[in-house]
């Protein structure tokens, strides 16, 4: 039942797969970074705006999907609230399951800011994403 709610918005599903699951073999795999390049605090930089992106993905399926219908403010709770969920989990998991990688709680702390500066941006334009979603409901 759960499955064939989430199905309701395929291409906003695909998204949410793909963005995801991307960020988890990013975490997770063993990733060659160049040595001669070394920007100090581009890591937490990186994790800010990849967490901002996941939690206006999610936010996206969650307001956008017919099926789900859920209003601006749930849709931003839910996304905000996996979004930070899902960080926590990454670093656990590094921790867990690699030796290469290593559990941090400033990437933690990145990955959260991100989610906080997503749920600021929509706030900002909750009228204008309203009115998108009006206009979506229009031409279905």
């Amino acid at each position: 039942m759960i499955i064939k709610k989430l199905l309701g918005h395929r291409p906003l599903f695909f998204l949410v797969v793909i963005s995801t699951g991307a960020i988890a073999w990013a975490s997770l795999a063993k990733l060659v970074v160049p040595t001669g390049i070394k920007i100090h605090g581009s890591d937490k930089l990186a994790h800010c705006i990849v967490y901002f992106v996941l939690t206006l993905v999610w936010f996206c399926f969650f307001f956008f999907s017919e099926k789900l219908n859920k209003n601006l403010k749930q849709s931003l709770a839910i996304a905000s609230v996996v979004a930070i969920l899902y960080g926590i989990l990454m670093e656990v998991l590094q921790a867990m399951l690699t030796t290469y990688r290593s559990s941090d709680w400033y990437d933690i702390a990145a990955n959260t800011t991100g989610t906080i500066f997503a749920i600021m941006i929509v706030m900002l334009i909750k009228r204008k994403i309203n009115k998108v979603k009006l206009n979506v409901q229009v031409f279905r």
